[in-house]
């Protein structure tokens, strides 16, 4: 009998591309073996999966709010349906592993095949776990790490520490195919600032107020991935600067994504993991502003990424136009320890994770 896999991830970017980037390993190892993806009924994993060869399916289910809320009531009621949803789905496909990424898509799949006795493997994304992946890593044979020292939050469950996995066409990326895509200059040195598909709107003002001195620069380009919201603002104030091709690209979003991270020498970036794990895949030296809020999860990843010498970290409160002018142009004219980060990077990353838990489902 093949292996039925079914991977469950979605409602973010950073849980659903960890699906993917294992979908797509399960895919390339074995023939034989069937994959389902659960993502959320929404028009972000729809735009996502859209890019996607994976068979895909989706539940209903909301995020729960922090503290206490009223949104608890539609949060109660949406996991309610998402797992008699689960359960319908899980019935029907037969999975042989539940593979799930944490978040509020794969928290009913994970009850429904608890109920259903069907073996569960959970991947924790952040240094310091969510209270969906600590609820989750409860209810599975398996808690996969992309963050060692996610073990100490976890006692009692059993744990590997095997690393974020990124999609192939993160791994595949090629630098020149990149330049020539996003019309940039070859020789200059490249800044790839990004915020996530949604953006991130302190990264994008500081870069607005950084932009006049980084762009003195004669040898500076940077792509900036504002985000779909505030796009259009971002584009307005930054034509009003004088930015433009060849030293300024501005793009709301970017499917692929990993023609940026090739192209770029400087990743300024949110601190989330799937972020990181590209990033760092690919060897690039980071500066992280984690986002404050969500019970500040991302501190604790750009902590751990700054002990391990890849990054440098600016706290959202401390964001400036000139604090990130500073930073960058520090690293800039420093190479050898703009080499040591990248070194740094390389090591850090973990490219081959998703094949390494993809071998793990099909040996469950």
């Amino acid at each position: 009998m093949s292996a039925r896999v079914l991977l469950a991830g979605g409602g973010t970017a950073g849980h659903l591309f960890p699906s993917i980037a294992v979908g797509e390993q399960l895919a390339e190892a074995n023939a034989d073996v069937e994959i389902l993806l659960v993502a959320a009924s929404s028009d972000r994993d729809n735009a996502i999966l859209a890019q996607s060869d994976l068979p895909a399916a989706f539940i209903c289910a909301r995020p729960f709010p922090y503290g206490l809320s009223w949104q608890i009531v539609p949060s109660v009621a949406g996991l309610l349906r998402g797992l008699i949803q689960a359960l319908g789905l899980l019935w029907r496909f037969r999975p042989t592993v539940i593979f799930g990424t944490g978040g509020y898509v794969a928290a009913p799949v994970i009850m429904a095949a608890r109920l259903l006795g069907i073996p569960r493997v959970v991947h924790i994304g952040d240094a310091y776990p969510d209270r969906t992946g600590r609820l989750l890593s409860r209810r599975a044979q398996l808690v996969t790490l992309a963050f060692a020292a996610a073990a100490e939050y976890l006692p009692g469950r059993r744990t590997q520490h095997i690393g974020t996995p990124v999609r192939k066409q993160i791994l595949t990326a090629d630098a020149a195919r990149g330049q020539e895509l996003l019309g940039l200059v070859p020789d200059r040195f490249t800044i790839l600032v990004t915020g996530g598909s949604q953006g991130a709107r302190s990264i994008n003002e500081a870069l607005l107020a950084a932009l006049p001195t980084l762009l003195a620069e004669p040898d500076f380009q940077i792509i900036h991935l504002s985000g779909r919201r505030g796009y259009e603002a971002v584009e307005t104030q930054a034509e009003a600067l004088g930015a433009a091709p060849p030293a300024y690209h501005c793009r709301a979003y970017l499917e692929q994504m990993g023609t940026a991270l090739a192209a770029a020498d400087l990743v300024v970036s949110r601190a989330g993991s799937s972020s990181i794990g590209e990033a760092t895949a690919l060897g690039k030296p980071l500066v992280l502003v984690p986002y404050p809020y969500a019970a500040g999860h991302q501190k604790y990843n750009a902590a751990a990424v700054q002990e391990a010498g890849a990054a440098l970290v600016i706290p959202d409160e401390q964001l400036s136009g000139a604090k990130l002018a500073e930073v960058v142009l520090g690293l800039r004219r420093d190479e050898q320890q703009r080499t040591e980060m990248a070194q740094a990077s390389a090591a850090w990353g973990r490219p081959e994770a998703a094949q390494g838990i993809a071998r793990i489902l099909l040996e469950v």
